[in-house]
């Protein structure tokens, strides 16, 4: 992304907006613009019974420069590396002042432990949201509560508002998400399932387990389940009370829903590279998958889409499966030796439309900047647009620290279940489990 690319784009938006005045909202607009652009508004009026016109001209915000060395650690694909410095070069040209330099560590958690307490910690990190807990419980991160505005929190998904705060202190600013998701083979289902009910008729279609054909691959295991254990109000553990929820009558639902609605189409198995064969050897119509299976989609030839789970429809009333989401924060580090210019650099890098966007396409990171959710080209893209669609039905992953004792629990409980799913008395091994999850965490 260039600054005269990005000045292009910015007159064609400007002549757009004139032909559109006063039929279509401006949107997505960056509150960090780099443009020097000036715009003109023009208005009407005739106090004196004859008509003269007055302009107004407004000027988008200038980039907020910083000065210094910022210094950011991180534990990053060599691909997303390249991506995240040639947009740092950028920035660093409009901002000749700042010096952005990231440092790969390798077994990222253990050095930020050692290093933080004594001063020689970086002054940014970057990892997803499910560290924050156990990072502020720790004393590891600062607080920017007096730069975070409610303009600027409004600007992202809800599942990534969330990812920025921990007990009413926001320490980071988010990028990006990841949840799970349908993908579908294009040659064997012309129309994605609207609804739960759609999506069973294509599951009944297909399974044949007496010829190893089902009618969805679906991998199981705590993240996977979690999907619809959520969908109607239950949860494994939840962040405000820090008390976990196997045994609410809404979880217990969730999974006698899946496992009477979902199994029966399924390979009788739990092993996610299994189940995935089976999908792109063409065996089962639809997976649920996260992104990161996507690269091994594309090299099996298949043509696909991505679309989020449907809603089941119960007693007239719709309810999302809820699989959990992660999302990719820029953690701001206790001891942060050049804060003002940190927070400048990552609140254009978080909040500019133009950066998000260059990551989808890039990357193929899935945004949670709402503007760029709406951007024809991101909508284009079936993967970044339907995985992003199903970002907005997940449920954020959890941030306590205690959640590390529910995992271990709700993995128990399923295979406990898969010993006979269709025999298996899920109310009573979900109560079995939460009581050794409450033992586990001195609840």
């Amino acid at each position: 992304m260039k600054k005269g690319l990005f000045a292009l784009l910015l007159v064609g938006v400007l002549v757009l907006s004139v032909v559109a005045s006063g039929c279509i909202s401006s949107e997505g607009e960056s509150p960090t613009s780099t443009t020097t652009a000036s715009q003109s508004k023009t208005t009407t009026s005739s106090p004196s019974g004859t008509a003269t016109t007055t302009t107004t001209a407004t000027t988008p915000p200038e980039t907020e420069c910083g000065s210094g060395k910022v210094v950011i650690w991180h534990a990053m694909q060599p691909n997303e590396l390249q991506v995240f410095q040639s947009l740092a070069e950028e920035y660093m040209a409009m901002c000749p002042d700042v010096e952005i330099v990231f440092e790969q560590k390798p077994n990222l958690e253990d050095a930020l432990k050692a290093a933080i307490p004594t001063g020689k910690g970086p002054d940014l990190f970057i990892w997803a949201h499910d560290w924050i807990g156990k990072f502020a419980e720790a004393g590891l991160l600062e607080p920017i509560d007096d730069y975070v505005t409610d303009d600027i929190v409004n600007e992202f998904a809800p599942m990534a508002q969330e990812a920025m705060q921990y007990k009413g202190h926001f320490y980071a600013m988010p990028f990006a998400a990841e949840t799970v998701a349908i993908i579908y083979n294009k040659d064997m289902v012309s129309e994605p399932p609207k609804t739960f009910d759609e999506m069973k008729a294509i599951m009944e279609k297909y399974s044949d387990p007496d010829n190893e054909k089902y009618g969805i691959a679906y991998p199981i295991n705590a993240y996977f389940v979690s999907a619809f254990a959520q969908a109607f109000g239950g949860y494994y553990f939840d962040d405000k009370t820090e008390q976990p929820g196997l045994d609410k009558p809404e979880t217990i639902e969730g999974f006698e829903f899946f496992f009477q609605n979902i199994w029966p189409y399924m390979a009788p198995t739990s092993d996610y590279n299994t189940q995935q064969s089976i999908f792109l050897e063409g065996r089962a119509p639809m997976m649920v998958n996260g992104p990161w299976s996507i690269n091994d989609v594309k090299k099996a030839g298949m043509n696909f889409g991505v679309v989020p789970l449907p809603p089941i429809t119960k007693d007239g009333k719709e309810y999302w499966p809820r699989p959990y989401g992660g999302v990719k924060d820029i953690y701001f580090a206790a001891g942060i030796k050049n804060k003002d210019a940190a927070w400048k650099f990552v609140k254009w890098f978080t909040t500019s439309p133009e950066v998000i966007k260059e990551l989808s396409i890039q990357l193929g990171y899935i945004p949670v900047l709402t503007p760029v959710l709406n951007d024809p080209d991101i909508k284009s893209d079936p993967v970044i647009y339907g995985f992003g669609q199903a970002v907005q039905h997940a449920y954020l992953m959890p941030k306590s620290p205690k959640m590390g004792a529910v995992w271990g629990g709700v993995d128990g409980a399923i295979n406990d279940i898969l010993k006979d799913p269709a025999t298996a008395d899920i109310p009573a091994i979900l109560k079995e489990y939460q009581q050794e999850i409450l033992n586990n965490i001195g609840g």
